[in-house]
């Protein structure tokens, strides 16, 4: 099935606008942003706590090997990185420190990678990070992208067909809409849409083809 990144920064709209996918979901929530959820209807959500990367890791393997469900969101993404870190720290640590690193990044890539031949679309929400890039030309500039460890940000973006910017808009009618940007090759927005070549799209569309 279909994957995807998520990203913007807190309080942009990740949580309720990637929880507006059509089918059952299952959302794992990392950060307790999932209380937002309380405001509105999301009937055919499930809620999973998942309080550190352990626990993460056993629902989402467990979860996709079930096919229980239609979609599965990770919310979020950075924090679980950021989470194992500090645990480490915490609890001491023995030995060179950059294994622990190489195998919490060595685990993400392979959960991306596996998400991407399971039987159920995966989102992973991520805070928004600003980093400055050079451009071929010479040109440095900022550049809006998932905030994850540089030394696995572009193969994780890689291995994921969407990787979409939240941002909102107002309709004709003044009214505030959601949108997703996954235009590529923007160089101050990291985005991509290999499913259907969109510059951008509904939250509830992230999977679904263009009707036109």
């Amino acid at each position: 099935m279909a994957t995807a990144i998520v990203y913007g920064a807190p309080g942009s709209g990740k949580t309720i606008n990637t929880t507006r996918i059509p089918g059952k979901s299952l959302l794992l929530s990392s950060d307790n942003s999932a209380l937002v959820l309380n405001n509105f209807e999301r009937p055919n959500l499930t809620i999973k706590e998942v309080r550190n990367f352990k626990e993460f890791v056993d629902a989402f393997e467990s979860a996709t090997t079930a096919k229980q469900y239609d979609n599965i969101i990770v919310d979020c993404l950075t924090d679980l990185i950021d989470a194992y870190i500090v645990e480490i720290r915490e609890n001491g640590f023995s030995g060179d420190i950059r294994q622990h690193y190489l195998a919490i990044y060595t685990k993400v890539k392979f959960l991306v990678r596996k998400a991407a031949f399971c039987a159920t679309n995966c989102i992973f929400n991520c805070w928004e990070d600003v980093e400055l890039v050079t451009l071929p030309s010479g040109e440095m500039v900022n550049r809006v992208s998932p905030m994850l460890p540089s030394k696995i940000k572009q193969q994780v973006c890689g291995l994921c067909n969407v990787v979409a910017y939240v941002t909102s808009a107002n309709d004709k009618s003044n009214k505030r809409q959601w949108y997703f940007i996954t235009e590529g090759g923007n160089p101050t927005m990291m985005g991509k849409d290999q499913l259907y070549l969109r510059k951008n799209c509904k939250p509830e569309d992230i999977f679904t083809a263009p009707k036109n």
